[in-house]
């Protein structure tokens, strides 16, 4: 790995003279439209370019910044790269617009440090404002730059294409703003936010009072998400230096003006990632929030982005910025489900199953029979064989089954959902679909978003059981380079964070009037009998699961129901004639792809 943070390419497209071309040639793809398009499937090679992602996620991803510099003259095409996405999404850089469409409850302000506090490192202050006309009024003065959430389309689209590319949170992604239904709802593994960060015409004018600059600097900080900017107008100045932390945690940013008790979270957190031997120096225990050199290396580097510039630096790289010229940069800030949260979580799940005394409230007098720490250390003691146990029946692929490594399938979108913004129709609506004649020819078959709809206008459809993704069993078709193929000296097994339940279980606890609303609330449509999936649920408080999909089949029936009825009875396939005869049944695909059932070795 280079010292110097930052990879410098050159887009030089347009420097050749142009030339006439073979029908051969003409076919090639020797680069990418000039224009950035944000639903674009290829956005971040548009992004990057000459440097491939594949190139980019191999050599830099995670590891280094990567500056792509085009040439900064009308004539190349930089104005119009960054033009489509502020024509289109940004209202033409309309500020007062931006405000009023922002994804955020409120837009925040910069407030300029006294002149006393001119120093580089000086913290900033901001304050929130959720008026967005107030915002603009006090922005338009000329003294507060700001910086707010973009509207919901592009951050949707943004985001989602780039988890997708990155493979970051297994390329998955639910929308905070958006009618979507997706596999993991509030436990989905993506996640991240599109800011755009926005100058006044003062941040670099000249002061009246002494003629000094008053260019907007933000000091040395370090971000714990990976960062992709878009500079869309105007000029910046980013200094960059490595950091010795690697996957710094949430909650270290140093640069904003803060209370003791945010402090102390800080340095808390900051010392546990030095603790935890990820940084890159021996010496982990002199490690602060604050930029200095025993918690950075290497040398300084200054970049410059001009419109139409590409920038992606990774988390716990140092930096600071300064706007040159006035002017809107954008940044997309990826973020996600850390292997220990995963973990921790299904290992939650894990217990609460496994034994009454997990699920047991701490109780402790002092002196008298209850003693917590001796019945914890009791309980630990059991510890090495319950997990030992979780490892044979699949381990970690039990915690992260397919749907969860690959990017959603049947989404035509790259919003990273199964779902679609719009309602799904009858027609486009199921995943993973395809007829008989085209179940050979079918690749990425599409998904449907099923809702439980109410005559009553306050009915809570949000919360009712039948709604989610649907998947057709009969026809599964899962993604190119995927199989379930049983390999050599291994056994079927069933995931024991995954449950079954039919869903005319739950039809008949429902009152009369829920029941009859409408066929998605029935046991069985005329596609077949439904059942509800769920994977890995009970690590937190609200029983959100990782995985959750309804299951629809005609043909499968009654292998579904023989599952549901060995899983009442605590079943697990450990019996070797019954497991030879399952396999010989041909499990459906689909219970492997979203974790149900999994191959473990003999």
């Amino acid at each position: 790995m280079s010292q110097e943070p930052v990879i410098i390419v050159q887009d030089n497209r347009g420097d050749a003279p142009k030339k006439k071309r073979s029908r051969t040639e003409e076919k090639k793809k020797d680069a990418p439209n000039v224009i950035l398009r944000p639903e674009s499937s290829n956005l971040l090679d548009d992004m990057l370019y000459p440097m491939t992602a594949e190139h980019f996620l191999k050599n830099h991803f995670r590891k280094d910044a990567v500056c792509i510099n085009r040439k900064h003259n009308k004539q190349a095409g930089n104005e119009e790269l960054a033009a489509y996405i502020c024509d289109t999404f940004l209202f033409g850089l309309n500020v007062k617009e931006i405000f009023a469409e922002t994804s955020s409850e409120n837009v925040f302000m910069w407030l300029r440090p006294p002149p006393s506090k001119t120093n580089s490192n000086a913290a900033l202050n901001s304050v929130e404002i959720s008026d967005p006309e107030s915002a603009f009024a006090l922005h338009q003065s000329g003294s507060h730059p700001a910086y707010c959430r973009a509207p919901p389309a592009l951050e949707q689209l943004l985001v989602g294409s780039l988890l997708r590319a990155t493979g970051l949170g297994g390329g998955h992604y639910h929308p905070p703003h958006a009618d979507v239904v997706t596999i993991g709802g509030g436990t989905t593994l993506g996640r991240g936010e599109v800011e755009l960060f926005i100058s006044t015409s003062s941040s670099s004018s000249k002061s009246k009072d002494n003629g000094s600059a008053k260019k907007h600097l933000t000091g040395w900080h370090t971000d714990f998400q990976e960062n992709f900017t878009i500079q869309l107008s105007g000029v910046k100045k980013w200094t960059l230096r490595r950091g010795r932390v690697r996957h710094p945690l949430r909650g270290t940013t140093p640069h904003y003006a803060r209370e003791g008790s945010v402090i102390e979270n800080q340095l808390k957190v900051a010392r546990l990632s030095c603790m935890s031997g990820t940084t890159t120096s021996q010496e982990t225990s002199a490690y602060g929030f604050e930029y200095g050199e025993n918690n950075a290396y290497g040398p300084e580097m200054t970049i410059t982005l001009h419109p139409g510039d590409c920038f992606y630096f990774p988390s716990g790289m140092w930096h600071k910025v300064e706007t040159v010229e006035p002017g809107i940069s954008l940044n997309v800030s990826l973020m996600g489900t850390t292997y220990a949260k995963l973990f921790s979580d299904a290992l939650q799940h894990l217990l609460v199953g496994s034994d009454e005394g997990w699920r047991e409230i701490v109780t402790s007098r002092p002196g008298g029979e209850q003693d917590a720490a001796k019945h914890l250390e009791s309980m630990m003691s059991r510890l090495p064989e319950v997990i030992s146990d979780f490892v044979n029946k699949g381990g970690a692929q039990n915690i992260l089954p397919p749907a969860l490594q690959y990017p959603p399938i049947g989404n035509d979108e790259d919003d990273g959902s199964e779902g679609s913004i719009d309602e799904a129709s009858e027609d486009d609506g199921r995943e993973n679909m395809a007829s008989d004649e085209e179940e050979e020819e079918s690749v990425e078959p599409i998904g449907e978003k099923e809702e439980a709809q109410s005559d009553d206008d306050n009915s809570e459809d949000e919360d009712t059981p039948t709604s989610g993704i649907i998947i057709p069993m009969d026809h599964f078709v899962g993604p190119e380079g995927w199989s379930c193929k049983q390999p050599p000296n291994t056994k079927l097994a069933k995931n024991p964070l995954a449950t079954l339940i039919a869903m005319e279980d739950i039809s008949q606890h429902l009152d009369t009037a829920a029941a009859t609303t409408t066929d998605a609330m029935t046991a069985s449509s005329p596609s077949g009998k439904k059942y509800i999936l769920n994977v890995n649920f009970a690590g937190n408080d609200m029983y959100e699961s990782y995985i959750r999909v309804i299951l629809e089949t005609e043909k499968y029936g009654p292998m579904m129901d023989w599952y549901l009825a060995y899983e009442e009875k605590g079943g697990d396939f450990d019996d070797d004639e019954m497991n030879t005869n399952l396999t010989l049944q041909g499990p459906p695909p689909c219970l492997f792809y979203y974790g149900y059932l999994s191959w473990v070795k003999i």
